[in-house]
């Protein structure tokens, strides 16, 4: 069998997406340390709704315009997740940093899907599936989600995460963002894929330190 796993992070200032941006564009000095001997640096598979596919800045300026959505004080812009699945699932289909590979596109393809069925339609503005680190098989995602407010389409980060949390019947908001991801993945990726603690996913040898940073030492 193999396994899923989620992490979500909030965003609250311009300037994490700004930094987010330097990351992914390999303009920091992490980044740059993450590209494996021989990758193209910046290799990936990656889309936005900005005219840049890494301008997470841009992209959540159009998101605000094409959903006519406010923010509200103080209160979080957007959310991170990071969609992982066992690399071995990719390999099995193809390098694990191939682009052509099948699994690749699905994966990419579906952690948008998973996160639009809960956060809404529209609700992601940035996709990343690096190719150029030593690991593999993790997603990006940017995510504004939209609810009204007083009859005003609002960003909200906190309000679908409830509405997971109930949907999914579990007691807080990670094991429903788990619970989800694995069930998405068994549906519409894989059968074998399962639930699986984050901290199962760390120690693989093909987990980026990155990635393994962000995944480390958290339960289900």
């Amino acid at each position: 069998m193999f396994k899923a796993a989620i992490r979500v992070n909030k965003i609250k200032t311009i300037a994490q997406l700004r930094g987010l941006t330097h990351h992914a564009e390999r303009a920091d000095e992490v980044g740059r340390a993450r590209v494996r001997e021989g990758a193209v640096a910046g290799d990936a598979l990656a889309w936005s709704k900005a005219e840049e596919d890494r301008d997470y800045v841009a992209a959540f300026k159009a998101h605000k315009v094409e959903l006519r959505a406010g923010e509200r004080k103080n209160a979080p812009i957007a959310m991170q997740a990071l969609c992982v699945v066992s690399p071995e699932w990719v390999q099995q289909a193809g390098d694990l940093h191939d682009r052509a590979n099948p699994r690749n596109v699905a994966l990419f393809d579906q952690a948008k899907a998973w996160a639009e069925s809960w956060a809404g339609k529209g609700a992601v503005f940035g996709v990343r599936l690096d190719l150029d680190e030593k690991g593999g098989a993790v997603v990006d995602l940017m995510i504004a989600p939209v609810r009204d407010s007083r009859g005003k389409p609002v960003i909200s980060t906190q309000k679908p995460l409830t509405e997971l949390k109930g949907a999914m019947g579990e007691h807080n908001e990670y094991s429903a963002l788990q619970t989800s991801w694995a069930a998405w993945c068994a549906t519409n990726l894989d059968a074998k894929i399962e639930r699986g603690l984050r901290r199962e996913l760390t120690a693989r040898k093909h987990l980026s330190p990155e990635t393994y940073g962000m995944v480390h030492g958290q339960g289900s």
